[in-house]
């Protein structure tokens, strides 16, 4: 009597349900051209690490390299790209600066760019200084004080529409 006929049936039984469960979850994370795009959730943990010493004397934009900064299982559909850079929006007002988060654009190793303008609060990035009598005359941002990315609702970085002119 030979058992391998059920043990086959089963295995490829298995086998064919586990490929639909991965290909399922694997097409939740794609975007209508097909490209994989990165979830974030509002759990996530994301500092914000300036990439240069800054003092603005009035309001700009400055670039800050978000990173994963301990994420739960799960904040994340896949690890957040190392090569990712975010412009920040500071303005300065009389007594204090208001930070907007602007566009993250990510480069992933098998090279998708990737881009997200987060609906996000900034905390921790940088600080007031009185200046001319202003209580906030400028703003300080050093490399050695990173800000948190603060998620207000789930993002997506999604695949950058290429350019398709030659």
């Amino acid at each position: 009597m030979k058992m391998r006929a059920p043990f086959r049936k089963s295995f490829g039984w298995s086998v064919a349900v586990l490929m639909s469960v991965v290909a399922g979850s694997a097409m939740a994370e794609m975007d209508a051209s097909g490209q994989a795009a990165i979830t974030l959730s509002p759990q996530a943990r994301i500092s914000l690490v300036p990439l240069m010493d800054q003092t603005l004397t009035e309001s700009g934009t400055v670039t800050v390299q978000p990173q994963d900064d301990g994420s739960p299982n799960g904040a994340l559909s896949e690890a957040l790209p190392r090569h990712c850079l975010m412009s920040v929006r500071v303005t300065l007002g009389a007594d204090q600066a208001g930070l907007e988060a602007g566009k993250m654009i990510c480069v992933t190793e098998d090279r998708r760019i990737l881009e997200l303008t987060p609906a996000a609060s900034i905390e921790g990035l940088g600080e007031c200084q009185s200046s001319g009598g202003v209580a906030c005359g400028r703003y300080v941002i050093s490399t050695e004080q990173s800000g948190t990315l603060s998620l207000q609702m789930a993002g997506r970085l999604m695949p950058q529409p290429r350019n398709e002119q030659n």
